[in-house]
């Protein structure tokens, strides 16, 4: 089994099992199959601008990348670290150490002795650009000399102080592999090395806290049991942390809980590692939690502390697959983690909250709702002033609008589908009769704009207009409206201020004077908005179907709205009718009233 831990610095230069050998130091391995030392300027001045940042800070504990190493030996019987990860690391920090004049461990290139000889022999005096390894030594040599002079320049106990907190404070995480112990076959075990190698290097693909911590769990819970009871023991955990991870690879359990691209997730249990952590933003500080919350006196109580936190992992889990499977939870929580940004510190909140009984914990659930509503008013929200309350009306009311179905009570809003939509250009308010726009002036768009109005509306007779839906004083016959996009579409050539004077006329025909307000405003993603720019209802109407035939994602309210489904009895497909706002607002304020209610 690995073994994984956090080492000083000081302890991979020298610690109890360090060999007896003249000098006393750890040796290291850069294995031929690795590339040579290629940090330039900017990574070796991030490593020591990151060292003297922690200096000036409260932080007891800097934390490194980690080094993968595999155990072996030397010609002479010693052990020697060959190294799988970490060379670029592990010179750097000897290069330091070098300008420094300070201890320092050993480190051998397999089959490029000119680098060992360079990089012993390595000082300001002996600058090299004969190959790329003495290149990039060289130039790590005068950035490391450079940065030191500015920072000793009025203290002379800099260097002292720089290298006690890199050996005693700075730590790495120590990766050890030790399967390859097991393999027989000298070139199986190398192709495993190379493998490992492969893996973490070649498209930078690093170890992530979720590895780290398996590596962890696995190698601390056997302790204190015998041989096939470890086994076993390992085996159930394994079992447990596969179910887990691919439960939530469901992406419609993944994107309930989260805002990230599951795509760029490379292991998703790590999500219920970090509510446990509850740590920092920086790369392993999940990992640091693990390590530094199994450490104990004994390896027994270690083991004790690993049974603890794994099922707490497995709680933790279970309250999200209970939100997940839960009706009433999976609505209101799935409201509230759209709203706020950031998945963990908001579903740490949840769990916390929900040391109670099932039903309080769903009444403090719905009150979060009512807390993010609170302040809104439906008669006063306006398109211009008001975007982000009409974004929360919005989405509560597609989300009630499906959790309130009475035809179908089992029936879910889809927060992937939603999610994936605001990665990917994100959410708009749509009109639903078209505001006044800029004019067109491209002849393509503008004829691609005259057939595809001209094709929804083409049927349409004056009769079709009623009191109850003409909205503007323009007093033009719809069909003589007709035959003039009819005629324009077909001519030769288009007088641009001809046509924008047609598009404002045509789009009055069909306007609403309020249109800012909610009763003509709807969800609909920014990509789909733009394809709808400039156009009419009946055109808008036409292209939300095709939307919605090709399976792409409608909210459906939206859906509702050009489906024609607040007034079965106004089935007239060319305009949003007076009639159609006055349900849609009902509708609206009847699935929203107790959320209002209560929050105002």
């Amino acid at each position: 089994m690995n073994k994984i831990e956090l080492k000083p610095i000081g302890k991979v230069i020298l610690n109890e099992t360090t060999p007896q050998r003249t000098p006393r130091l750890e040796h290291y391995l850069i294995p031929y199959y690795q590339r040579g030392y290629r940090w330039d300027e900017e990574n070796v001045k991030a490593l020591l601008d990151d060292i003297y940042n922690f200096m000036k800070s409260d932080e007891k504990k800097y934390c490194l990348q980690p080094i993968v190493v595999v155990p072996g030996n030397d010609e002479n019987g010693h052990n020697i670290w060959e190294v799988i990860d970490g060379q670029q690391r592990l010179t750097t920090l000897y290069i330091i150490f070098k300008y420094l004049n300070k201890p320092k461990y050993e480190i051998i290139f397999e089959k490029r002795g000119k680098s060992n000889d360079f990089l012993t022999s390595l000082s300001e005096n002996n600058y090299s650009d004969e190959n790329p390894d003495f290149h990039f030594m060289s130039e790590a040599y005068k950035i490391t000399k450079e940065w030191f002079e500015e920072k000793t320049k009025n203290d002379v106990g800099f260097i002292d102080d720089f290298n006690s907190t890199l050996t005693k404070r700075v730590e790495i995480i120590w990766y050890q592999i030790e399967e390859l112990a097991d393999i027989a076959n000298d070139e199986e075990r190398e192709n495993k090395k190379i493998d490992v190698f492969n893996r973490l290097n070649i498209g930078k693909i690093a170890l992530t806290d979720a590895e780290l911590i398996r590596a962890l769990l696995l190698s601390k819970i056997k302790h204190g049991l015998h041989e096939r009871e470890a086994i076993l023991r390992q085996s159930e955990m394994s079992a447990e942390w596969h179910r887990m991870e691919l439960e939530l690879r469901n992406e419609e359990f993944w994107y309930f809980l989260n805002n990230t691209p599951l795509e760029e997730t490379s292991s998703t249990i790590e999500f219920v590692f970090k509510l446990m952590a509850s740590s920092s933003t920086k790369r392993y500080s999940t990992y640091m939690w693990f390590e530094k919350s199994i450490k104990a006196e004994s390896l027994e109580e270690e083991r004790v502390n690993v049974e603890r936190l794994w099922n707490t992992t497995k709680d933790y889990f279970g309250k999200l697959k209970y939100w997940f499977n839960d009706n009433s939870l999976y609505h209101h929580l799935g409201f509230k983690f759209i709203l706020e940004q950031n998945p963990i510190r908001t579903v740490k909140n949840c769990i916390d909250n929900s040391n109670c009984n099932k039903s309080v914990f769903k009444k403090w659930a719905i009150d979060e709702v009512i807390a993010k509503m609170k302040g809104i008013n439906l008669d006063d929200v306006n398109y211009e002033k008001h975007k982000q309350e009409l974004k929360q009306i919005f989405v509560l009311h597609n989300i009630l609008s499906v959790m309130k179905n009475p035809e179908d009570k089992t029936s879910r809003f889809s927060f992937e589908q939603y999610k994936k939509i605001e990665l990917d250009g994100g959410w708009s308010i749509e009109h639903i009769h078209a505001q006044q726009t800029k004019d067109m002036k491209e002849e393509k768009a503008v004829r691609k704009w005259l057939d595809e109005t001209y094709n929804s509306i083409k049927n349409i007779k004056e009769t079709d207009f009623d009191t109850e839906t003409i909205y503007t004083e323009f007093e033009q016959n719809i069909e003589d409206l007709v035959n003039e996009v009819f005629e324009m579409k077909n001519a030769k050539s288009i007088d641009l201020n001809i046509f924008n004077d047609l598009k404002v006329r045509l789009i009055e025909k069909f306007d609403s004077p309020s249109v800012h307000v909610l009763d003509n405003l709807a969800l609909l993603s920014s990509k789909q908005n733009s394809s709808l720019s400039n156009a009419i209802f009946a055109l808008k109407r036409r292209k939300v179907i095709d939307f919605d035939k090709n399976n792409l994602f409608i909210p459906p309210a939206t859906k509702n709205i050009f489906l024609k489904y607040y007034s079965k009895s106004d089935l007239q497909p060319f305009f949003w009718s007076k009639t159609d706002k006055e349900n849609y607002i009902t509708d609206i304020k009847n699935k929203l009233q107790s959320y209002l209610t209560l929050a105002n």
